[in-house]
């Protein structure tokens, strides 16, 4: 079987910096709007402007309720033309999604999302908007997923001497790019607490179609560490 590797991924919630950028603040995007109570969520470096997709842009500035002005998020497409833009006033600065507004008209390609904060912090980073999946760049790679399942955690779950450990899971894709199983290879310290979310985040992850893993499947391996701040 083929077997992918996670560290072929550049991914999908990296921002690209810029002179005013500010590392404090996180920009993340989501394939789709997880529960309130989800275990795992859906990170993509893929949007699609074809409808019935609840696609995510998520900002997070601060690990407790903090005043820092408000909100203002925009969105240019591939030439740099703003599609939208919006405004969260009653913001204060812990991790918050909001829906992503593709407009309409947007050049397709690389698109650039600014989040800039009242206090003066931005930040920014890129997504991939194309109308289809089919028509992305991404849809070739048939072997590196535009989505990937992540476990939702956060250091309240366990005291902060206990975040220690690695956590690794095989998927296996079919070939429509849906994963049908996913495998616990390594849980150590944490990892161990974790698993049940691990199988959760593998089944969340989407791939490319490819007609040829009806005979050889497409094994691929997803692994997280952890240690104390």
């Amino acid at each position: 079987m083929r077997t992918g590797m996670a560290g072929r991924m550049i991914l999908l919630s990296a921002v690209a910096g810029s002179a005013s950028a500010d590392d404090s603040l996180y920009i993340e995007f989501l394939w789709s709007k997880p529960a309130s109570d989800a275990i795992a969520r859906q990170q993509t470096r893929q949007f699609v402007t074809e409808a019935g997709h609840d696609h995510q842009i998520c900002v997070a500035a601060e690990t407790a309720d903090t005043d820092v002005g408000g909100l203002w998020i925009t969105l240019a497409d591939a030439r740099g033309e703003t599609v939208a833009r919006h405004s969260s006033p009653d913001y204060r600065g812990t991790k918050r999604c909001y829906p992503a507004d593709l407009g309409q008209g947007g050049v397709p390609g690389a698109w650039t999302v600014t989040a800039r904060l009242g206090d003066g912090r931005s930040q920014e980073a890129s997504i991939r908007v194309d109308p289809r999946i089919d028509a992305s760049p991404y849809s070739l790679e048939r072997d590196s997923p535009y989505v990937v399942g992540r476990p939702n955690y956060d250091a309240s779950l366990f005291p902060a001497a206990q975040w220690s450990g690695r956590l690794v899971w095989v998927m296996e894709v079919d070939p429509e790019g849906r994963v049908t199983h996913v495998e616990i290879e390594v849980a150590e310290g944490i990892g161990e607490h974790l698993r049940d979310r691990a199988f959760a985040a593998g089944y969340m992850s989407l791939f490319p179609p490819d007609p040829a893993r009806a005979a050889t499947p497409l094994r691929w391996r997803r692994s997280l560490s952890f240690a104390p701040e």
